[in-house]
């Protein structure tokens, strides 16, 4: 007697047996009366839903590659850096971490050398130091600004570093002019690419690293506790009143660098290497939370912290890996203030050490 499916055609018939074969063959065979009623009925969607729930290397999911390996430039960025100045918190609202190359800048029709800058609404003068890693007085002195004020719209030349500039006249040479305005005769001379004796022009613009406009006066400053009288000095950091902040070696002296000027002085060491106060003082300035990478974080020197002195300087410490003190706080000479370290523009774990005078100059670090 034939038998036949009805109204099945032949290869139907065939790939159905072969998918049933298969079924019996690949799926453990159920303690149920019902296993067969429920292979046809919805044994396969229980099958998916136990596979599903198994996470072995045959059934799981393979994963996208951004789902990995996500893309860290979409990542949220670390917070900003936690600054303490003044007596209070502020947050970094990232003026300080401005590219100058994406800012509008003109060549000053007396230097390629000098920028001038296009004041912006919400611009303040000590924000615009910071940004052209200037002191304000370098500001100040060359656009004839007395106070702390500027307008929308005002145009300011911007020397490319902390200092003066001076325009040559008749009987002018280099020794003169770093006496002038209290600066080394050597700075002037690597600055602007010039040698010792070489005849002047009347005329010529001539950059005075770390010059000063002086001004004889005495000034009285409260540190801490409200005592000490503070005498403005504009010479060279005192030899004997500093200490060395950290051990190792000399990676970048103060002076010349790559074209430029370094105002002050890199120790290179091991993260983590004890950094100390090179004198008593008080904690002006602590900046904290910059982690490697973000080269501009800090204004650039990353983690860092600034002291006040009695003879009227400012000793800063750059790039830290940890901070150890707090704003306010009174340090000894060789207190520990933090640990050396690679934050914000650096290409190595150094300490970068200066010793600024209160109108902003930069001394040569006696270290």
């Amino acid at each position: 007697m034939k038998i036949a499916l009805p109204h099945k055609p032949y290869t139907i018939k065939v790939c159905s047996f072969f998918i049933i074969a298969s079924l019996f063959i690949g799926t453990p065979m159920l303690a149920d009366a019902n296993f067969v009623t429920d292979l046809f009925s919805g044994g396969a969607a229980q099958a998916d839903e136990v596979a599903s729930s198994d996470n072995n290397s045959q059934n799981v999911a393979i994963l996208s590659t951004e789902s990995v390996n996500p893309d860290i430039k979409n990542a949220e960025p670390p917070k900003d850096p936690i600054i303490e100045q003044g007596g209070s918190f502020i947050y970094n609202d990232g003026l300080s971490e401005t590219d100058i190359s994406s800012l509008k800048l003109e060549k000053s029709s007396i230097s390629d050398q000098i920028n001038v800058y296009t004041v912006q609404p919400g611009d303040t003068l000590s924000e615009l130091a910071e940004i052209f890693d200037v002191s304000t007085n370098t500001i100040r002195w060359e656009n004839n600004i007395s106070g702390q004020t500027i307008s929308v719209g005002q145009k300011l030349n911007i020397l490319p570093v902390t200092g003066v500039k001076h325009i040559v006249k008749s009987g002018d040479t280099i020794s003169k002019i770093a006496d002038k305005y209290e600066a080394e005769t050597e700075d002037i001379l690597i600055f602007n690419d010039i040698t010792d004796g070489s005849p002047l022009k009347q005329g010529d613009v001539i950059i005075v690293p770390n010059g000063i406009i002086k001004t004889p006066v005495s000034i009285i400053s409260k540190i801490s506790s409200g005592k000490g009288k503070i005498v403005v000095s504009n010479t060279k950091a005192q030899a004997g009143y500093y200490v060395r902040p950290a051990s190792g070696i000399i990676t970048s002296p103060y002076g010349s660098r790559h074209g430029s000027f370094h105002p002050g002085v890199d120790i290179g060491n091991v993260r983590g290497t004890p950094v100390v106060a090179a004198a008593s003082g008080v904690v002006t300035e602590v900046v904290y939370g910059c982690v490697e990478g973000r080269k501009s974080c800090g204004g650039g020197y990353g983690n860092h912290i600034e002291i006040a002195h009695a003879n009227g300087t400012t000793t800063r410490y750059a790039h830290l890996q940890s901070v150890s003190v707090s704003l306010g706080q009174t340090v000894s000479q060789g207190d520990k203030i933090g640990g050396l370290g690679d934050t914000g523009n650096s290409t190595g774990p150094h300490l970068h050490f200066e010793v600024m005078n209160v109108n902003g100059s930069k001394m040569r670090p006696p270290v």
